[in-house]
């Protein structure tokens, strides 16, 4: 019987490429800067790229965040101070809070019989004030975001010094997310139990043991 759920932030409680494109519009339009969808898209392929080296442990989080910027001033010859747009960005990711389908519905179905962590690879300021916007902070019982935390998922130690704030053993914990490596295949290295959430129904391109996949959010209060 599991006391806790660990619960993966962006892409599963609130939609990252919403919040990404409209921070995205928000800082070109602060800068005086043209947006296109053709520069969006190259920024993106970026992103996807750093975010793939963090995932197999290359660079941190931070690594990403300080670098998109700069890779794409010098991708599309951007007049800009890299640095500038890249607080402006960061801010306003912040404010921004769209909801992944049924998550409202799932976090407190949970809340009532579980206890809610969020387990998060990002910044801690802002995913909280993230969900507080969402009207979701108040179900959490606390928050392990990597920069707080000390560690990064995949690598096991962010799920043991998790574990350890919660007073949990890895037995008593489900980890729900989106990322089969971050999220998964991080949570099967530290014996927790695993719930992938599959909403565009992808083939499971890596060999993780599931104890669960939900393509819909408001499946899982009803499998636990």
């Amino acid at each position: 019987m599991y006391k806790a759920i660990f619960l993966d932030i962006d892409d599963t409680v609130l939609n990252f490429p919403k919040s990404s494109e409209g921070a995205f519009k928000d800082t070109f339009d602060h800068f005086n800067l043209d947006f296109t969808d053709d520069l969006y898209n190259v920024y993106l392929e970026i992103n996807d790229h750093l975010w793939k080296k963090q995932k197999n442990e290359e660079i941190s989080v931070s690594d990403v965040i300080n670098t998109r910027f700069e890779l794409l001033k010098e991708e599309v010859k951007l007049d800009i101070d890299s640095n500038q747009v890249r607080d402006h960005f960061q801010r306003g990711l912040g404010r921004q809070h769209f909801l992944e389908k049924s998550a409202d519905f799932m976090v407190q179905s949970l809340s009532k019989n579980y206890k809610i962590y969020a387990a998060s690879n990002s910044q801690k300021s802002m995913q909280e004030n993230r969900l507080k916007l969402a009207g979701l902070f108040e179900y959490f019982t606390d928050f392990f975001i990597s920069d707080d935390i000390g560690y990064e998922k995949p690598n096991v130690k962010f799920f043991e010094e998790s574990l350890r704030r919660a007073e949990l053993s890895p037995d008593q914990v489900l980890m729900v997310g989106d990322s089969l490596i971050s999220d998964m295949y991080g949570a099967y290295n530290a014996g927790l139990d695993r719930c992938w959430y599959n909403p565009y129904k992808l083939d499971q391109n890596i060999e993780v043991p599931l104890n669960y996949e939900v393509n819909d959010l408001k499946e899982l209060p009803k499998l636990l």
